[in-house]
């Protein structure tokens, strides 16, 4: 059972009392509950007492090692010494974020015990992640971060890609391992015409830069942003890289859970999906003189040529072996 089906369960049932709190399955020493306010809680046993501030932002708080009086739902009270954290606001999208970021943490502590330490690590992460503000251009995010899932989704898994990829929106490749880059590029139509940067193409002494080319047809009945996100949260549920898609999922504005995003013909993407080395493409071949900066291209791919299945696999296996163990 979720955390977000426990908490719709507590909603509906709560018991008046300060707190009411429901067990986590699978996590022995692990609540969810409810407030008077109805503010979500996760309760964590905790060993010894240990002095510290509570911390708290607008959207978020954390208590290490309090004493707290439970009710369960079914009646039974507790009292305890716990660590909690809660959500602070009544804002449905930010319950919703934090009931979905305590699934990723309770998954990826699944066979160990939350100490204080790790909470507070956990709890550091949400709030940068809280801090990510929506893209001025939704529908160009929006259409990138379906690029991105589509792409790691077809060639070699979630998995695979996740320690890969980008940790801030604004990063100047979407993948990056040692000196390789793969940058996602994708266009609605059928002319192969991307933007980039000039460093986007302008491979540095030693890199290898990778252009993913993906076309777009929109479709009605086709495959939506919302699944993919969907897809991606339940393939990287337990991994530390998880907050990177809750990163992209916030910047894109598709927190919330409502609405489907764009949708594009599945079957037309995978079709159209090629990958170009940045060398192929057209492009100055030559840093940027001084004094100039931020040159970006609108350069057509159709007649660069293509890296061959047995190319590109070949060179995604040099990436990180690590990331090959962690694929599925």
């Amino acid at each position: 059972m979720s955390v977000r089906e426990i908490f719709a369960r507590l909603i509906e049932n709560p018991s008046g009392h300060a707190y009411t709190v429901a067990p986590v399955p699978g996590h022995d020493d692990v609540y969810l509950g409810i407030d008077i306010a109805r503010h979500p809680y996760i309760f964590v046993r905790a060993e010894q007492r240990l002095f510290e501030p509570p911390l708290r932002t607008a959207q978020i708080s954390l208590q290490l090692s309090q004493e707290y009086s439970l009710v369960l739902a079914g009646g039974a009270a507790t009292r305890q010494l716990l660590h909690s954290m809660r959500c602070e606001s009544s804002d449905h999208t930010e319950v919703q974020s934090f009931l979905t970021l305590m699934d990723a943490l309770l998954a990826q502590y699944e066979i160990e015990h939350i100490d204080g330490e790790k909470l507070a690590s956990f709890f550091r992460s949400m709030v940068k992640l809280f801090s990510v503000t929506q893209a001025r251009d939704l529908q160009t995010e929006r259409q990138g971060l379906w690029g991105e899932l589509f792409v790691m989704r077809q060639t070699r898994g979630f998995r695979f890609w996740a320690p890969f990829w980008h940790s801030e929106t604004n990063r100047l490749f979407d993948f990056s391992s040692n000196q390789k880059r793969v940058e996602v590029k994708s266009a609605v139509g059928q002319q192969r015409i991307h933007h980039f940067s000039h460093r986007q193409v302008y491979a540095l002494n030693g890199e290898e830069i990778v252009i993913a080319s993906i076309l777009l047809r929109e479709e009605d009945a086709g495959l939506s942003l919302r699944d993919l996100i969907i897809e991606a949260r339940s393939k990287l549920l337990g991994m530390a890289d998880f907050l990177k898609l809750e990163r992209a999922v916030r910047r894109a504005g598709m927190e919330s859970g409502d609405g489907s995003g764009p949708m594009f013909d599945p079957v037309q993407a995978d079709a159209s999906l090629r990958w170009f080395r940045s060398a192929d493409t057209p492009h100055f071949r030559m840093p940027e003189p001084p004094g100039v900066s931020e040159t970006r291209y609108r350069a057509d791919l159709s007649t660069a040529p293509n890296l061959s299945d047995d190319e590109l696999e070949r060179w995604l296996n040099s990436w990180r072996p690590v990331a090959v163990a962690q694929a599925r």
